[in-house]
């Protein structure tokens, strides 16, 4: 079975890895990043240079962070992530973590993230 265009897109950011080029082609300039409180850089951020420049900062503090979509679903213009980030902090600290992403798309582009996720296993990695 092949992904609908507004998974595929999701698809896509998940896969750039942090790819500026990717993610600057899937995601809309007037986005709106809605980060649940606790987690590294959690806040609203509002444009794609805001998201880019400011949120992604706290990949600075890790040696590794992947963020692996399990299960997409979709409703029209609304993309439903259920996944894992995993990853490692700088000082050596593996953590997993569960999150759910639920997007909104315009356009063929991704216009707001807004993220629920378990912070306490990435806080006490971050922690020790």
């Amino acid at each position: 079975m092949t992904d609908s265009p507004q998974i595929d897109v999701v698809r896509r950011f998940y896969n750039a890895k942090g790819d500026l080029e990717v993610i600057r082609s899937v995601v809309a300039d007037e986005a709106q990043w809605d980060v649940a409180e606790g987690f590294p850089n959690g806040g609203v951020y509002d444009g794609l240079e805001h998201i880019v420049n400011d949120f992604f900062r706290f990949l600075g503090d890790f040696q590794e962070f992947r963020c692996v979509g399990d299960e997409f679903y979709e409703d029209e213009d609304h993309v439903i992530v259920l996944g894992r980030y995993i990853g490692i902090t700088a000082k050596g600290n593996d953590f997993a973590s569960r999150f759910a992403h639920f997007f909104t798309l315009r356009a063929g582009k991704i216009t707001q993230l807004r993220q629920t996720s378990d912070t306490l296993p990435i806080a006490r990695a971050l922690e020790h």
